[in-house]
C-alpha cells in the first residue's frame, strides 16, 4: 500500500471514530455533592455481612456483590445504591482512624453502633474523576455517632 492510500484510510478511520460519542459511564447514586439519603442500619449490616461472606468464600480474589442480591437481602423499598455507598464507610474509618474506631469493634468486626453511624452520618455523593482531600463525610461526626449509638443501646 502506498503512503497516500494509507493516509486516506487512516483519515477515514479517524473521521469515523470522531463521529462516535465517548462512552459515558452510567451514574451510580445521586449527583456529585448532593446528600446521600440515610438508610436502615440493618440493611447496611446485611450488605456488609454478604460482602464478608462472599470474600471468605473466595480467598485471595477480588469479589463484588451485585445490586440484585442486595435488593433481595435488604428490606423492601430500601435505597440499595445509598446502602451500597454507605456500607464501606466503616472500612474507610478503620483505614483512616483505626484507634478511634477500636472501641466500636468486636474481634475485628464492627458492632451495631458502627452500622448505625454509617447509615445516618451526613455524607455526599462523589463524582467520577473528582479528586477530594478527604472522605465525603466528617470522620469526627461518624465517630461521635458511634459513641451516641453505643450510649442509647
Amino acid at each position: 500500500m502506498d503512503d497516500e492510500k494509507f493516509l486516506r484510510n487512516m483519515d477515514e478511520a479517524l473521521g469515523h471514530s470522531q463521529d462516535k460519542k465517548p462512552r459515558v459511564p452510567s451514574r451510580f447514586g445521586g449527583k456529585e455533592g448532593e446528600p446521600v439519603p440515610a438508610v436502615d442500619p440493618d440493611d447496611v449490616k446485611t450488605v456488609w455481612q454478604i460482602g464478608r461472606q462472599t470474600q471468605a468464600s473466595h480467598p485471595g480474589k477480588n469479589v463484588a456483590v451485585g445490586f440484585d442480591l442486595m435488593r433481595q437481602a435488604c428490606k423492601p423499598g430500601a435505597d440499595v445504591e445509598a446502602v451500597a455507598y454507605r456500607e464501606p464507610l466503616a472500612w474507610l474509618i478503620d483505614q483512616i482512624a483505626p484507634e478511634q474506631l477500636a472501641p466500636f469493634m468486636r474481634e475485628g468486626q464492627p458492632d451495631d453502633a458502627v452500622f448505625r453511624a454509617a447509615a445516618k452520618v451526613p455524607t455526599e455523593w462523589m463524582g467520577v474523576g473528582v479528586v477530594r482531600e478527604g472522605p465525603p463525610f466528617d470522620v469526627n461526626e461518624f465517630l461521635r455517632l458511634c459513641g451516641e449509638a453505643t450510649e442509647t443501646v
